[in-house]
């Protein structure tokens, strides 16, 4: 079974262009959701214990989102709210599942790849591209 994913984020972003020179698409809500976490819970889902973010310095707000503990525990200290409880256990279960290596130069998705080569132990692994969201449909 496979149990590693790598996650590509170091891109520029143009599509989104004047909005992305400030935020990262990747935690643009999607019905109140950052599209990252979509991802993360489709991996959990698939049974993937790992996953290997590759961003570039521009978007270390994506690294600040799941290690911002201190802000979590001053909120819930001082609000005592389950909703916020709930959220930050949720980030905990990620950042457990995370690393990060960096692309700073934007050499292409080959190059992304191969700055995990340290971190991948199996040879087989899942490359997720962020892009396009789908959602099942239920049916009745």
């Amino acid at each position: 079974m496979i149990k590693q994913a790598i996650i590509p984020l170091a891109g520029l972003g143009t599509r989104l262009l004047p909005l992305t020179s400030v935020f990262a698409k990747e935690l643009l809500p999607i019905n109140g959701k950052p599209g990252i976490e979509y991802i993360l819970d489709e991996c959990i889902e698939a049974g993937i214990k790992e996953v290997v973010f590759i961003i570039s310095k521009k978007k270390q707000m994506i690294k600040k989102y799941f290690y911002n503990d201190s802000f979590y525990k001053k909120i819930i200290k001082k609000k005592k709210d389950p909703r916020i409880v709930k959220e930050y256990r949720k980030i905990l279960r990620y950042k457990k599942m995370i690393k990060f290596v960096y692309q700073n130069k934007p050499l292409g998705t080959g190059d992304a790849v191969l700055k995990t080569k340290k971190l991948i132990k199996d040879e087989f692994f899942l490359m997720l591209l962020p892009d396009d969201l789908i959602i099942k449909k239920k049916l009745f």
